[in-house]
């Protein structure tokens, strides 16, 4: 295959005018983000000369300093380790990647797993410039870095968008022409995708003539979200803003923040996509701009804040990467630059947790696994294995003895459950690896969530209508008499077939400190334990109970110390919340859910504490979670539920 040629020059003024066009993007969205009606407002021209910290850029310098310090032969827990050790903050996806992370579950499963609201946002998609910075034209090789850091915090479709937006990013540093970059990006994206149908409707109904006001409302009507980080929504608009742009740098921009929703990542994104088309030296002359520094919000190496220089030292990789991996492009003229160091980071033989299910343990039920053994060099590995597993819980097989082919890849069938006298069962438990062979020693580890074990006082059933003290024998049809407003024959099925969840009602007492639960001999006080092994959980999956009805649930846990937590509540209908016998928060409302419905806040004692949830299903089901945070939203990882009665 005949290599691609750039010019450093070229190359360099591409890459300046991407990152650029992030800074200023980025800035110029960021007083929108989350904005979700239509903003057809002027620029505002002073947004365009400063710069604020964004993520959209932040973790892109992580990744480049991942690479000028440890070389190209990084993987996906290497950039784990990164983010985890180095990035402060932990809104939506990025928090439930640490809590992950903290546990022992490492991409690609820390992006799916427990990630049921943030998992396709836009997270990830928009790291995606730093991947066609270092490696543009080289395809294969793009895709694989692009798909690696997807996975830590995100599923299939938002690791697609990345792949997306980095081959067409790639795709520009070789024409000018954005409409057949965007063609070839698209091969990138699975046919019948959910990511593909944005993506093609939108090309189609710009091709059509649409106004960009009616593209962008067929795009919230097919494939809209009330999430404003959600990827599918936004890599539409992303579109609007390039098509209906036409080129001109400010109406990119302008349209970026008109369509709303995630203003700040759909400016960034469109804006470098612009910028690496015209270019720093266009950028800086004609268009207006200036080179305005960077603001960085994470842990960083770097000395100098200009942009110009970020350029130079991602084009220093990139010319590296030519040399490394010697595929797809050829960089001519260029200058003396600090060279990647070649460091071999894979390991002789890796191991890897292979779940058959969700990674939990339960002390309802031991849980299968498997470890992948792969001997990565090219001669045979003889080699002992051992896991140590936490304290409380029985691992088998302990240990063996294994030879392993060049390149083979071994499973080993696993088996881990809970001691039976296990008293506490901790949300972190990691397992320890040891592999000994020719080699030398190496060591891994891997993690099962604890579940949080929660006990069930419940159904607690209510009617439209209380007539328990009228006999059996007389008649109650005047009993059920309709108060105004109300239809008679509607109350009198509605009492057959339905019911209420009232949580108003106090069916035990509730009273501080909330004691009221006892054996009284009626089956709803007698305590069924709920192992619930993700933080949203449905109320029909807990209980058998088929009807509107209301359950209290309580879990006693530990907390290794005292902590100031701020509490995010997910529901989708009535709740009350105890917290050590303090009523902390309640709503009547029924909502759709969302990780962050509501927040409390409350102090946990060092040791066990106790929290209740009285929960209302008023339907065939409710949904609703429960997260601890700490400072700058990071989820707490180490609590351990009690298990009353065991042992």
């Amino acid at each position: 295959m005949n290599k691609r040629t750039l010019s450093y020059d070229e190359y360099y003024d591409r890459v300046y005018g991407c990152f650029l066009g992030k800074c200023i993007g980025g800035t110029a969205g960021g007083p929108a983000e989350g904005r979700k009606e239509l903003l057809d407002f002027p620029l505002n021209e002073e947004l365009l000369h400063k710069c604020l910290p964004n993520d959209d850029l932040d973790l892109q310098i992580l990744w480049l300093e991942l690479l000028e310090a440890e070389g190209f032969d990084v993987t996906a827990r290497d950039m784990a380790r990164e983010f985890y050790e180095k990035v402060p903050y932990g809104p939506g996806e990025y928090a439930y990647f640490q809590k992950n992370y903290a546990r022992g579950i490492y991409p690609p499963l820390s992006g799916s797993f427990n990630n049921r609201y943030y998992k396709n946002g836009m997270g990830c998609p928009i790291r995606s410039e730093i991947w066609a910075c270092v490696f543009p034209g080289a395809d294969g090789t793009r895709r694989r870095y692009a798909e690696m850091d997807g996975s830590l915090d995100h599923e299939r479709d938002s690791i697609d968008a990345e792949i997306f937006l980095a081959a067409l990013e790639s795709e520009l540093f070789f024409t000018d022409e954005l409409r057949p970059a965007i063609e070839t990006a698209l091969k990138t994206v699975p046919e019948g995708s959910r990511l593909g149908g944005v993506l093609r409707d939108t090309i189609k109904w710009h091709d059509e003539g649409l106004d960009w006001k009616l593209t962008r409302g067929l795009i919230l009507r097919s494939y809209g979200h009330a999430d404003c980080t959600n990827m599918y929504q936004n890599l539409g608009f992303i579109l609007i803003a390039l098509l209906y742009g036409g080129g001109d740098f400010r109406e990119t921009i302008r349209l970026g923040i008109a369509c709303g929703y995630d203003t700040d990542c759909i400016c960034a994104t469109a804006a470098s996509v612009l910028g690496i088309i015209r270019g720093a030296k266009k950028l800086l002359g004609e268009d207006g701009m200036s080179d305005t520094g960077l603001a960085i919000g994470v842990g960083t190496n770097r000395k100098s804040g200009s942009i110009a220089d970020l350029a130079r030292d991602v084009c220093a990789v990139g010319i590296s990467a030519v040399e490394y991996f010697g595929d797809a492009v050829r960089i001519t003229g260029h200058p003396e630059y600090r060279s990647v160091p070649s460091k071999k980071r894979t390991p002789p033989v890796s191991v890897e947790a292979v779940y058959s299910g969700d990674p939990i343990l339960s002390p309802d039920a031991p849980t299968e696994l498997a470890l992948a053994l792969t001997n990565n060099t090219g001669a045979e590995a003889d080699l002992n294995v051992s896991i140590a597993a936490p304290d409380g819980i029985m691992f088998t097989p302990d240990s063996l003895r294994l030879k392993l082919k060049p390149g083979e890849r071994y499973l080993l069938s696993c088996r881990a459950e809970l001691s039976p006298d296990a008293k506490i069962l901790n949300q972190q438990n990691l397992f320890r690896v040891r592999l000994n062979g020719d080699f030398g020693e190496l060591e891994d580890s891997f993690g099962l969530v604890g579940c949080d074990v929660w006990y069930r006082y419940g159904p607690f059933l209510e009617n439209v209508r209380d007539i328990s003290d009228l006999p059996p024998h007389e008649v109650y049809g005047s009993r059920l008499a309709p108060l105004p407003g109300e239809n008679g024959y509607d109350l009198t099925r509605e009492y057959h077939l339905g019911g209420i969840a009232d949580i108003d009602r106090e069916f035990v007492p509730e009273a501080e400190p909330f004691l009221g639960i006892g054996p009284d001999g009626r089956a709803e006080c007698i305590p069924e334990r709920i192992s619930i092994g993700e933080d949203l959980f449905d109320t029909a999956a807990i209980q058998k109970y088929e009807g509107p009805h209301v359950d209290y649930l309580i879990r006693r846990f530990i907390s290794p110390e005292e902590r100031k937590v701020e509490i995010a509540v997910g529901h989708t209908a009535p709740f009350r919340l105890w917290v050590n016998g303090k009523l902390i928060g309640e709503s009547h409302k029924t909502k759709w859910w969302t990780l962050e419905n509501m927040h409390f806040s409350a102090i946990l004692k060092k040791g066990s504490n106790t929290v209740i949830l009285k929960c209302a299903q008023q339907s065939d089901h409710a949904e609703y979670s429960i997260v601890w945070r700490g400072k700058r939203w990071r989820q707490y990882a180490d609590f351990s539920s009690e298990l009353i009665g065991r042992g």
